[in-house]
Protein backbone atom coordinates (compact mmCIF):
# COMPACT_ATOMS: atom_id res chain seq x y z
CA UNK A 1 0.00 0.00 0.00
CA UNK A 2 1.25 3.88 -0.90
CA UNK A 3 0.25 7.15 -0.04
CA UNK A 4 0.42 8.12 -3.38
CA UNK A 5 -2.33 9.10 -6.20
CA UNK A 6 -2.64 5.84 -8.47
CA UNK A 7 -5.04 7.31 -11.05
CA UNK A 8 -8.08 8.79 -12.17
CA UNK A 9 -11.00 6.74 -10.95
CA UNK A 10 -13.90 8.59 -11.97
CA UNK A 11 -15.52 11.38 -13.01
CA UNK A 12 -18.55 12.97 -10.79
CA UNK A 13 -21.45 15.11 -12.62
CA UNK A 14 -23.66 16.96 -10.48
CA UNK A 15 -27.25 16.46 -11.38
CA UNK A 16 -30.23 18.02 -10.13
CA UNK A 17 -32.15 14.50 -10.76
CA UNK A 18 -29.91 11.45 -11.17
CA UNK A 19 -32.47 8.91 -12.74
CA UNK A 20 -33.44 11.37 -15.52
CA UNK A 21 -29.66 11.90 -16.21
CA UNK A 22 -29.27 8.13 -16.28
CA UNK A 23 -31.75 7.56 -18.41
CA UNK A 24 -30.52 10.00 -20.79
CA UNK A 25 -27.40 8.39 -21.13
CA UNK A 26 -29.12 4.74 -21.49
CA UNK A 27 -30.19 5.98 -24.60
CA UNK A 28 -27.09 6.91 -25.55
CA UNK A 29 -26.47 2.79 -25.22
CA UNK A 30 -24.52 3.13 -21.50
CA UNK A 31 -25.77 0.78 -19.36
CA UNK A 32 -26.30 2.54 -15.89
CA UNK A 33 -26.74 1.13 -12.44
CA UNK A 34 -29.84 1.52 -10.28
CA UNK A 35 -29.84 4.49 -7.93
CA UNK A 36 -27.97 3.68 -4.43
CA UNK A 37 -28.55 6.09 -1.31
CA UNK A 38 -25.77 7.64 0.99
CA UNK A 39 -26.44 10.25 3.16
CA UNK A 40 -27.53 13.34 1.54
CA UNK A 41 -26.92 12.13 -1.85
CA UNK A 42 -28.44 9.99 -4.20
CA UNK A 43 -26.27 8.62 -7.14
CA UNK A 44 -26.09 5.95 -10.38
CA UNK A 45 -22.84 4.93 -12.07
CA UNK A 46 -21.62 4.03 -15.92
CA UNK A 47 -18.46 1.15 -15.07
CA UNK A 48 -16.21 0.49 -17.48
CA UNK A 49 -14.39 -3.02 -17.35
CA UNK A 50 -11.22 -2.28 -18.65
CA UNK A 51 -9.03 -0.92 -15.63
CA UNK A 52 -6.71 -2.97 -12.76
CA UNK A 53 -9.52 -3.39 -10.31
CA UNK A 54 -7.49 -5.91 -8.49
CA UNK A 55 -5.27 -3.00 -7.86
CA UNK A 56 -8.28 -0.68 -6.72
CA UNK A 57 -8.55 1.45 -9.70
CA UNK A 58 -11.98 1.53 -11.08
CA UNK A 59 -13.47 3.14 -14.09
CA UNK A 60 -16.36 4.92 -14.29
CA UNK A 61 -18.87 8.24 -14.18
CA UNK A 62 -20.75 8.72 -10.93
CA UNK A 63 -23.67 11.16 -11.84
CA UNK A 64 -24.40 12.17 -7.92
CA UNK A 65 -27.48 14.18 -7.02
CA UNK A 66 -28.13 16.33 -4.03
CA UNK A 67 -31.44 15.11 -2.19
CA UNK A 68 -30.49 16.53 1.25
CA UNK A 69 -27.94 19.05 2.17
CA UNK A 70 -28.42 18.73 5.93
CA UNK A 71 -27.56 14.99 5.55
CA UNK A 72 -24.38 15.73 2.88
CA UNK A 73 -21.01 15.56 4.18
CA UNK A 74 -19.39 18.94 3.73
CA UNK A 75 -18.44 20.60 1.54
CA UNK A 76 -20.74 18.33 -0.98
CA UNK A 77 -23.57 20.62 -0.70
CA UNK A 78 -21.81 23.71 -1.69
CA UNK A 79 -19.92 21.45 -4.79
CA UNK A 80 -23.14 20.40 -5.23
CA UNK A 81 -24.80 23.58 -5.45
CA UNK A 82 -24.40 24.38 -9.07
CA UNK A 83 -23.83 24.47 -11.76
CA UNK A 84 -25.20 21.41 -13.23
CA UNK A 85 -22.17 19.34 -15.01
CA UNK A 86 -18.82 17.74 -14.55
CA UNK A 87 -17.75 18.65 -10.89
CA UNK A 88 -15.02 16.43 -9.66
CA UNK A 89 -12.36 14.17 -11.14
CA UNK A 90 -11.64 11.61 -8.13
CA UNK A 91 -8.52 10.10 -7.84
CA UNK A 92 -8.08 6.45 -6.65
CA UNK A 93 -5.76 5.45 -3.88
CA UNK A 94 -5.17 2.47 -1.46
CA UNK A 95 -4.35 3.72 1.70
CA UNK A 96 -6.89 6.79 1.72
CA UNK A 97 -5.31 7.61 5.65
CA UNK A 98 -2.12 7.41 4.24
CA UNK A 99 -2.87 9.91 1.03
CA UNK A 100 -4.56 12.27 3.58
CA UNK A 101 -1.63 12.56 5.94
CA UNK A 102 0.82 13.05 3.00
CA UNK A 103 -1.44 15.48 0.82
CA UNK A 104 -1.98 17.66 4.72
CA UNK A 105 1.83 17.43 5.01
CA UNK A 106 1.24 19.62 1.43
CA UNK A 107 -0.95 22.07 3.59
CA UNK A 108 -3.89 20.91 1.90
CA UNK A 109 -6.61 21.12 4.13
CA UNK A 110 -8.82 18.22 4.33
CA UNK A 111 -12.01 16.96 6.49
CA UNK A 112 -11.44 13.12 7.76
CA UNK A 113 -11.52 9.61 6.07
CA UNK A 114 -15.08 8.80 5.70
CA UNK A 115 -15.67 4.74 5.49
CA UNK A 116 -19.23 4.15 3.47
CA UNK A 117 -20.93 1.44 1.61
CA UNK A 118 -24.06 1.70 -0.51
CA UNK A 119 -26.63 -0.97 -1.64
CA UNK A 120 -27.02 -1.85 -5.49
CA UNK A 121 -29.85 -4.19 -6.43
CA UNK A 122 -28.49 -6.41 -9.22
CA UNK A 123 -31.11 -7.24 -12.43
CA UNK A 124 -31.87 -10.86 -10.76
CA UNK A 125 -33.01 -9.42 -7.42
CA UNK A 126 -29.79 -9.60 -5.63
CA UNK A 127 -28.12 -6.89 -3.65
CA UNK A 128 -24.52 -6.41 -3.06
CA UNK A 129 -22.85 -3.66 -0.86
CA UNK A 130 -19.41 -1.45 -2.41
CA UNK A 131 -17.74 -0.80 0.34
CA UNK A 132 -15.59 2.65 0.45
CA UNK A 133 -13.09 5.35 2.15
CA UNK A 134 -13.49 8.36 0.34
CA UNK A 135 -11.78 11.84 1.69
CA UNK A 136 -12.85 15.09 0.50
CA UNK A 137 -10.69 17.82 -0.14
CA UNK A 138 -12.23 22.13 1.24
CA UNK A 139 -12.47 23.67 -2.12
CA UNK A 140 -10.41 26.29 -3.31
CA UNK A 141 -7.20 24.32 -3.42
CA UNK A 142 -7.25 23.51 -6.46
CA UNK A 143 -7.84 24.71 -9.92
CA UNK A 144 -10.94 22.64 -10.74
CA UNK A 145 -12.30 20.50 -7.66
CA UNK A 146 -10.64 16.50 -6.87
CA UNK A 147 -11.07 13.95 -4.13
CA UNK A 148 -9.80 10.36 -3.63
CA UNK A 149 -11.17 7.35 -2.76
CA UNK A 150 -9.83 4.30 -1.71
CA UNK A 151 -12.11 0.78 -2.95
CA UNK A 152 -12.89 -1.56 -1.11
CA UNK A 153 -14.51 -3.70 -3.20
CA UNK A 154 -13.42 -2.81 -6.48
CA UNK A 155 -14.55 -6.11 -8.15
CA UNK A 156 -18.68 -5.07 -7.92
CA UNK A 157 -17.35 -2.04 -10.60
CA UNK A 158 -16.52 -4.23 -13.55
CA UNK A 159 -19.02 -7.01 -13.13
CA UNK A 160 -20.46 -7.77 -16.63
CA UNK A 161 -24.20 -6.68 -16.03
CA UNK A 162 -22.95 -3.05 -15.44
CA UNK A 163 -19.94 -2.74 -18.25
CA UNK A 164 -21.42 -4.50 -21.27
CA UNK A 165 -22.34 -1.35 -22.88
CA UNK A 166 -24.31 -1.71 -25.78
CA UNK A 167 -22.54 1.02 -27.55
CA UNK A 168 -19.53 -0.61 -27.70
CA UNK A 169 -17.60 1.70 -25.15
CA UNK A 170 -14.93 -0.18 -22.95
CA UNK A 171 -13.02 2.94 -21.15
CA UNK A 172 -12.58 6.15 -19.83
CA UNK A 173 -9.27 7.40 -21.29
CA UNK A 174 -9.69 11.05 -20.28
CA UNK A 175 -11.38 13.95 -18.48
CA UNK A 176 -11.56 16.98 -20.77
CA UNK A 177 -11.23 20.23 -18.93
CA UNK A 178 -11.19 24.02 -19.87
CA UNK A 179 -8.66 26.62 -18.74
CA UNK A 180 -6.83 30.04 -20.12
CA UNK A 181 -3.53 28.76 -18.61
CA UNK A 182 -3.16 24.94 -19.60
CA UNK A 183 0.17 24.24 -18.34
CA UNK A 184 -0.15 25.90 -15.25
CA UNK A 185 -3.04 23.96 -14.37
CA UNK A 186 -0.93 20.87 -14.94
CA UNK A 187 1.55 21.88 -13.28
CA UNK A 188 -0.60 22.48 -10.05
CA UNK A 189 -2.03 18.94 -10.32
CA UNK A 190 0.98 17.64 -10.67
CA UNK A 191 2.26 19.01 -7.29
CA UNK A 192 -0.37 17.19 -5.93
CA UNK A 193 -0.73 14.21 -8.10
CA UNK A 194 2.65 13.22 -9.30
CA UNK A 195 2.73 11.72 -12.31
CA UNK A 196 3.71 13.31 -16.12
CA UNK A 197 2.50 16.56 -17.67
CA UNK A 198 2.50 16.28 -21.44
CA UNK A 199 1.51 19.03 -24.17
CA UNK A 200 0.85 22.63 -23.76
CA UNK A 201 -2.53 23.02 -25.06
CA UNK A 202 -4.05 20.69 -24.06
CA UNK A 203 -1.99 20.20 -21.33
CA UNK A 204 -1.82 16.41 -19.88
CA UNK A 205 -1.62 15.91 -16.40
CA UNK A 206 -1.66 11.86 -15.84
CA UNK A 207 -0.79 9.89 -12.12
CA UNK A 208 -1.65 6.64 -14.15
CA UNK A 209 -3.42 5.77 -17.43
CA UNK A 210 -6.43 8.17 -17.30
CA UNK A 211 -5.34 11.98 -18.30
CA UNK A 212 -6.63 15.12 -17.50
CA UNK A 213 -6.62 16.89 -20.48
CA UNK A 214 -6.65 21.10 -20.41
CA UNK A 215 -7.55 23.26 -22.84
CA UNK A 216 -7.41 26.61 -23.83
CA UNK A 217 -11.25 27.97 -24.15
CA UNK A 218 -10.59 28.53 -28.27
CA UNK A 219 -8.60 25.61 -28.83
CA UNK A 220 -11.64 23.34 -26.35
CA UNK A 221 -13.91 24.65 -28.99
CA UNK A 222 -12.29 24.33 -32.42
CA UNK A 223 -12.11 20.76 -31.17
CA UNK A 224 -15.46 20.00 -30.03
CA UNK A 225 -17.95 22.66 -31.38
CA UNK A 226 -19.95 25.48 -29.91
CA UNK A 227 -18.55 28.64 -28.22
CA UNK A 228 -15.52 28.62 -25.80
CA UNK A 229 -16.60 27.40 -23.14
CA UNK A 230 -15.73 28.97 -19.59
CA UNK A 231 -13.17 27.37 -17.24
CA UNK A 232 -14.28 23.83 -15.43
CA UNK A 233 -14.28 20.51 -16.57
CA UNK A 234 -16.42 20.01 -19.69
CA UNK A 235 -16.83 16.57 -20.41
CA UNK A 236 -14.45 12.78 -20.80
CA UNK A 237 -12.93 11.23 -23.76
CA UNK A 238 -14.02 7.40 -23.83
CA UNK A 239 -13.04 4.44 -26.00
CA UNK A 240 -14.86 2.27 -28.09
CA UNK A 241 -14.24 -1.52 -29.49
CA UNK A 242 -15.89 -0.49 -32.22
CA UNK A 243 -17.03 3.17 -33.60
CA UNK A 244 -19.57 1.67 -35.63
CA UNK A 245 -21.37 0.14 -33.22
CA UNK A 246 -21.51 3.35 -31.49
CA UNK A 247 -22.47 5.22 -34.00
CA UNK A 248 -25.42 3.05 -34.37
CA UNK A 249 -26.38 4.09 -30.44
CA UNK A 250 -25.76 7.59 -30.87
CA UNK A 251 -26.83 8.65 -34.20
CA UNK A 252 -26.94 12.50 -33.66
CA UNK A 253 -23.08 12.33 -33.10
CA UNK A 254 -20.87 14.41 -35.16
CA UNK A 255 -17.54 12.55 -36.50
CA UNK A 256 -14.53 14.65 -36.44
CA UNK A 257 -10.91 13.95 -36.61
CA UNK A 258 -11.55 9.86 -36.42
CA UNK A 259 -13.78 10.35 -33.36
CA UNK A 260 -17.36 10.45 -32.32
CA UNK A 261 -18.22 14.09 -30.47
CA UNK A 262 -21.84 13.65 -28.78
CA UNK A 263 -23.21 15.54 -25.74
CA UNK A 264 -25.55 14.88 -22.57
CA UNK A 265 -27.67 17.75 -21.65
CA UNK A 266 -29.56 16.86 -18.33
CA UNK A 267 -26.60 16.84 -16.11
CA UNK A 268 -25.35 20.70 -17.48
CA UNK A 269 -23.94 20.11 -21.28
CA UNK A 270 -21.25 16.87 -20.62
CA UNK A 271 -19.18 16.71 -24.23
CA UNK A 272 -18.80 12.86 -24.93
CA UNK A 273 -15.61 12.26 -27.29
CA UNK A 274 -15.36 8.64 -28.00
CA UNK A 275 -12.33 7.32 -30.17
CA UNK A 276 -12.02 3.96 -31.65
CA UNK A 277 -9.73 0.86 -29.76
CA UNK A 278 -6.71 1.68 -31.97
CA UNK A 279 -6.07 5.41 -31.50
CA UNK A 280 -3.09 6.77 -29.58
CA UNK A 281 -4.72 8.69 -26.08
Amino acid sequence: MTDRILDIDHLMINTPDAGATGDAFEHLGFIVTPESLLPGLVNRLICFGDTDATGGICNYVELMCLSDPALAPAPMPTLLAGPFGPVSTVMAVDDAEAATQRLKGLGLQIGPVLHLDRAWQLPDGDVIRPAFAVAIPEPGQAPFYWNYCQHKTPQHYVRAEFTAHPNGVTRMLAVLAVHPDPLTVASAYQAQWGGRVEGENPARITAGKVALEVFTPEAFAARYGGPPPAPGLRGMCLRSRDLATTLKAMPSATRRSGALIASVGPAGETILEIVGSDADR
